[in-house]
């Protein structure tokens, strides 16, 4: 029984559409208080005064926080960490000052969520004004050289700039790409408890329990131990709930202010200017090439807003240092850009989904100044060896992705000509893209317990982000254990399980999954330690290699013997074996050889001529993760993938006020993402094998690969539909007409 590589359905689906599972609002505690946050309305400047009178006396109001009245907080640590994950440095309601708009300025705590968010709105604020600086063409001009953030900001390989300005065929250009929001299907929440023996317990939406206990800790000035953090489900994070926000501090600090729980929910706006987003970007590509498209010099530089008290980096450009070979020389850098917002965050294929917008449209112009096709050209630049660090891809299936990709596409029936196919009156258009994304090594731990009823159980600290985990986890111990599926229990989202690390940069399945597969495997040669050396033991003699786990029970196939695992705990009188699993793997930089996924995708698009108007026609997309747990989950995550990479090429912009520095449409009516009936039939196929440099599992991230290339295969097709390079996105009517 092999349950690795079934298509196994997810074990939470009954759950989630019958209602019984139970996201962090809808934790039920009976005597929970409701907080809401009151926000500024100016971007830029202090509080002169603020008059909660009229808010105390409302109906069913506890207390209301402002700065003069919050307690005092530990500040977060420096050098940022994915340890202790603060999402933006500036803490909350601890002084007067004024960086952003809809930066808390007070928290009223309710006996409803109606009477709390009532009560804010009789506050009374006086404001001192600045005007806010604002992320455009006068406040690039400041634009500095961030600190390191998590890769080195610049980087040089060769010299780039001899060989683009000696090449005989060259691409300049700029390319832009917008702010955007996370727009989870959950918004944010956080419940509160702190016991009679001052343990605080969050019920929070969470990517990572365990870098919110230890930022708590930091913060508050409590002992980790005395810090539980619980997310059993998410609905949806896209790296947007990985990180601690403002309102999660505050409702644990009320909380204690006040013995009672407090929950806080965030509502659809504030989600805007309260849980991070993703920066816009202008970025700049040139390329040298021969005339037959063998790049000989890549640079790509990149700017993106910051906020005045972070240092946060968008490394867009990080995409043009390993995708492609190029001769003599490929040299990247990233600036920033101070301004009055809240501090960005990792969004769904952070850094790579930018830069290949960029990078892969500048490769398309490439083709057509060559003569040579897309795909060739790609297939001309592939390389085994990474170019930024020298040393050799673990595996890299980019040539089976761009070859299957295009014959599964139909890619040989394409013209190549600008506005050259048509159905009817309709323009259409083909394109393609490749793409890269890297991949995170992390430590993670698991526990395994074999039961007496021939059941096991999973434990680790990591989650489920509505991707899938619980499943997964599921299929690595039964697959381990030689057990069904269906006798294996997974319990996820705790700090009293196993440390795990962030379910962020598509790790989960190749490391969180790496210390199951451990830990079962150590429940498993207990019970083949059990079975040659145990009371009446029915293998003595032989050798653990000899053993094998099918069906719940321990085969010595060359002496026709086996023993279950009930018989086998219960002639030994335990009721359960446990196993433990620790996986440390080297960091990816240490390691001798780099890993990365690797995706090519190719998309249709059908323009109407005379209103501009882009249809979505098809979408194939083939991917290189290594070796695939579950080809169910992985095509609903790369169906999911290629979404939000329509959302991103087509419809999806964050647009700031000039004059008042804050974010408009902050809301699913105003911020456009695709619905059902943006979406065609979409392919996925998947072309990548074992990595044992990745993972023990073979598997290499997937989730976020899935959305980096398409929006430049969809700016690609539209150039190819109409004649027409969009270096701006989205692509709307206005940039076609």
């Amino acid at each position: 029984m092999n349950a690795i590589g079934r298509p196994i359905s997810r074990f939470d689906g009954r759950l989630k559409v019958t209602g019984a599972a139970r996201y962090t609002a809808d934790i039920p505690l009976a005597d929970a208080t409701h907080a809401a946050i009151a926000q500024s309305t100016i971007a830029n400047g202090r509080t002169v005064s603020i008059d909660t009178t009229a808010a105390e006396k409302a109906a069913g109001v506890f207390a209301v926080f402002t700065h003069r009245t919050m307690p005092r907080m530990n500040q977060t640590p420096k050098p940022w960490s994915h340890l202790h994950p603060h999402g933006q440095s500036y803490l909350p309601l601890q002084d007067d000052q004024i960086h952003y708009a809809g930066q808390p300025i007070a928290l009223v705590v309710a006996g409803t969520r109606i009477q709390a968010t009532h009560a804010g709105t009789l506050i009374r604020v006086e404001y001192d004004p600045r005007r806010p600086v604002v992320f455009g063409p006068q406040s690039t001009k400041a634009a500095v050289d961030p600190p390191q953030f998590l890769w080195p900001v610049a980087s040089s390989v060769g010299d780039a700039d001899k060989a683009i300005a000696a090449a005989a065929v060259k691409i300049e250009q700029t390319y832009t790409t917008p702010d955007r929001h996370h727009n989870q299907m959950e918004p944010h929440a956080t419940t509160a408890v702190w016991d009679a023996d001052a343990t605080l317990t969050l019920y929070e939406t969470t990517q990572h329990i365990f870098g919110t206990r230890e930022l708590l800790s930091i913060v508050l000035g409590i002992p980790q131990e005395k810090i539980n953090v619980v997310s059993h489900f998410l609905g949806g994070g896209f790296g947007g709930k990985a990180y601690v926000w403002p309102h999660t501090i505050l409702a644990a600090l009320a909380a204690k202010v006040l013995s009672r729980p407090v929950r806080l929910q965030l509502t659809r706006a504030q989600m805007y200017s309260m849980a991070g987003h993703q920066p816009a970007t202008i970025q700049t590509i040139a390329l040298g090439a021969g005339g037959a498209g063998k790049l000989t010099g890549i640079r790509h530089d990149s700017i993106s807003p910051t906020p005045i008290f972070d240092n946060y980096i968008e490394y867009a450009a990080m995409a043009s240092r390993s995708l492609w070979g190029a001769s003599s020389g490929i040299a990247t850098n990233h600036k920033v850009v101070h301004v009055n917002r809240n501090t960005p965050t990792a969004m769904r294929s952070p850094h790579e989904s930018l830069g290949h917008f960029a990078l892969e449209s500048a490769m398309d112009e490439l083709a057509y100044a060559t003569g040579v096709d897309p795909v060739a050209l790609r297939l001309r630049n592939d390389t085994q060896i990474d170019p930024h660090s020298g040393r050799p891809f673990s595996t890299r299936q980019m040539r089976a992705c761009l070859t299957a990709g295009a014959a599964r596409f139909g890619w040989e029936k394409r013209s190549h000509e600008p506005r050259s196919m048509r159905d009817g009156r309709y323009l259409i258009g083909q394109g393609m893209a490749g793409a890269i994304y890297t991949h995170w090594r992390w430590p993670a731990k698991a526990r395994v317990t074999l039961k007496r009823d021939g059941s096991a159980l999973v434990e680790t600290g990591t989650h489920d982000l509505g991707t899938g985990t619980y499943t997964v986890m599921q299929q690595v111990a039964a697959d381990t254990l030689g057990v069904a599926p269906d006798k294996v229990t997974v319990r996820l989202g705790d700090t009293r399980l196993p440390a795990s690390h962030a379910s962020i940069g598509s790790a989960t399945m190749a490391n969180a999954g790496a210390s199951v597969m451990l830990a079962a495997k150590a429940a498993r040669d207990r019970a083949i330690e059990l079975a040659l050396t145990g009371r009446n033991a029915p293998f003595a003699g032989a050798l653990p290699d000899d053993v094998v786990a099918i069906d719940g029970t321990l085969v010595l196939a060359r002496k026709n013997l086996n023993i279950s695992y009930v018989e086998l705990l219960a002639r030994n009188g335990l009721a359960t074996l446990v196993g433990d699993g620790n996986y440390d793997p080297i960091e990816e930089a240490n390691g001798p050889k780099a890993v990365f996924s690797f995706a090519a995708v190719f998309a249709e698009v059908r323009v109407d001529p005379d209103l501009a108007l882009v249809r979505l026609n098809r979408v194939v997309g083939a991917y290189d993760a290594g070796r695939i747990i579950n080809p169910k989950t992985a095509h609903s995550q790369a169906i999911g993938g290629i979404i939000w990479g329509v959302g991103q090429a087509l419809l999806e912009q964050s647009e700031t006020d000039p004059v008042m520095g804050r974010f408009l449409h902050r809301n699913y009516s105003g911020y456009l993402v695709p619905t059902n009936a943006d979406i065609p039939r979409l392919e996925t196929l998947f072309v990548g094998e074992f990595d044992e440099e990745a993972s023990p599992l073979g598997a290499k991230g997937l989730g976020e690969l899935t959305a980096v290339a398409v929006a430049p295969a969809i700016a690609n097709a539209v150039y190819h539909a109409t004649g027409t390079r969009v270096r701006d996105l989205p692509i709307t009517v206005e940039k076609l007409l």
